[in-house]
């Protein structure tokens, strides 16, 4: 079996461990043509959503869960806007990356936190004979806010009414430490290496603190900005403890030059 080169991501527990009590069961589903369970997940964008999905494709292309046989794309990513128009252009966007099946058969990620807005329209019932459709094939994650609201939680007991085998997932928070990995993890994607990394680390931790860094999104913006402050004078470039202090000074004059304004 060819080996792929899986990245887990960091946080995201449940969903994970989820992922790989699947993957310790794929006998299951080779020999017996059973299909994984579909799952939602209340994950904010931004939050590590398609992390997540290439998380399990990789998983379960390793573990044989899926065949992949549907065509070139392993996985695709839709965010409903909650028009029918819209609506219909996607569905017919899976049905069409079915190149080598009649239905598209692996991994389908949708945000369906627009459809909400329209319980009582069009939308919704075209949206659930279509999922129904889908599902029946694919396997899909959906995505609501990480605190669905009224309408969300509405449309989610239709989804779990209309869908067979799907199961709600909880979503712990990030933690800080889990901040500091994505920071790091992706200061070194940047080719970037980290001096006195125990010193970095505690001041990295007080920083996150300080300026509220929580989501993916503000961990991503905090590395790039992190690696402006690196020493480039090196064969490698480097940053240590006084890189994310000089990035924490200029917070600082940043913010007192808007508080002046």
């Amino acid at each position: 079996m060819k080996h792929y080169d899986i990245t887990k991501p960091i946080g995201l527990t449940t969903p994970c461990r989820e992922i790989e009590s699947t993957c310790s069961k794929a006998h299951m589903y080779k020999r017996c043509g059973l299909r994984p369970k579909h799952y939602i997940i209340p994950l904010d964008s931004g939050s590590g959503r398609t992390t997540l999905i290439e998380y399990m494709t990789d998983m379960y292309k390793e573990a044989g869960v899926l065949s992949f046989s549907s065509g070139p794309d392993d996985y695709i990513e839709i965010t409903f806007d909650g028009t029918l128009q819209q609506l219909k252009q996607a569905f017919a966007a899976i049905d069409s990356a079915a190149v080598y099946t009649n239905e598209y058969c692996n991994i389908i990620g949708m945000d369906i936190s627009g459809i909400s807005f329209h319980l009582g329209e069009t939308q919704l019932t075209e949206f659930m004979k279509n999922c129904k459709r889908v599902c029946e094939h694919a396997c899909v994650i959906f995505f609501v806010h990480t605190t669905p609201n009224r309408n969300e939680e509405k449309l989610l007991e239709k989804l779990c009414e209309t869908v067979d085998n799907v199961t709600r997932l909880e979503v712990e928070p990030y933690t800080k430490d889990d901040m500091c990995a994505l920071i790091i993890k992706i200061v070194a994607q940047h080719g970037i290496e980290i001096k006195h990394e125990t010193v970095f680390h505690a001041v990295l931790m007080d920083m996150v603190s300080e300026f509220g860094i929580a989501s993916v999104k503000d961990a991503i913006s905090t590395a790039d900005t992190l690696v402006r402050f690196a020493d480039f004078s090196g064969f490698i470039p480097a940053i240590d403890e006084n890189s994310l202090k000089s990035m924490i000074t200029s917070w600082h004059n940043d913010a007192e030059r808007s508080e002046v304004k």
